[in-house]
């Protein structure tokens, strides 16, 4: 895992959250609790480690509950920005990076409880 090297985020919209994955076949209520705040989601993309595709596809626990929005930098990179409630995620950038992000150290009332 390394560090993202990101500008200093300028401003954070939220489009989704409490949002269930089609794909999950489970029903949309399951997430509804799954909120994350502003300050939350700041704090998240600020201390997330980047990971590889692989890992964010096939080694970190998956759950279809999240939270998506866009992201601009103060360098003027914009993206879109998404979170687990396992506490991976991704940011689609402007440039045509994709990051791939997971932050087990990251607190937020919508995160389960860690064993550290």
């Amino acid at each position: 895992m390394g560090n993202t090297h990101l500008s200093p985020i300028s401003t954070i919209t939220i489009r989704n959250s409490g949002t269930t994955s089609p794909a999950s076949g489970e029903p949309a209520d399951q997430c509804a609790d799954f909120k994350l705040s502003y300050h939350e989601i700041r704090a998240y993309i600020d201390k997330a480690s980047h990971v590889t595709e692989h890992d964010y596809l096939h080694m970190l626990d998956w759950s279809p509950c999240h939270a998506s929005g866009e992201i601009t930098f103060n360098n003027g990179l914009t993206g879109t920005w998404a979170i687990q409630r396992y506490r991976a995620g991704s940011l689609k950038l402007s440039d045509g990076r994709t990051l791939y992000l997971y932050c087990p150290r990251c607190q937020a009332k919508a995160f389960p409880m860690t064993d550290e």
